[in-house]
């Protein structure tokens, strides 16, 4: 799987930051994949740094719809551009790999604004 589905650097897109001292994208494969389920594109950044809350808060501000995930050690985390980086929409274990795909189509969802999938 690609780091970029986006074809373009400057088209909107979800941002994914993610901690690559301890995961690739082989790892978090159904997050992406709950994403392009939905059509809309993803852009993919490594980061050195493993607080989630810090990775989804960074890339929600960087990305041109305003919509970030985080990933690290400390689980997977939904942001929104507006919202605090202590208050995050949706928040998961990483241990919690059947909601990967769930979390993905969220993120997508919110671009859309359509209703979420319930992660319960």
């Amino acid at each position: 799987m690609a780091a970029r589905n986006t074809g373009f650097g400057d088209k909107p897109a979800i941002e994914l930051f993610y901690d690559s001292r301890n995961f690739s994208v082989a790892d978090f494969s159904d997050v992406l994949l709950g994403i392009e389920e939905e059509g809309i594109p993803y852009d993919i950044q490594p980061q050195d740094t493993a607080d989630v809350l810090e990775l989804a808060s960074k890339a929600s501000k960087s990305s041109r719809v305003g919509v970030g995930i985080g990933i690290s050690k400390e689980g997977i985390v939904l942001q929104y551009e507006k919202l605090e980086k202590e208050a995050p929409l949706f928040r998961i274990k990483i241990y919690q790999t059947d909601l990967y795909r769930k979390i993905g189509s969220n993120a997508a969802r919110l671009v859309k604004k359509m209703p979420f999938k319930s992660l319960d």
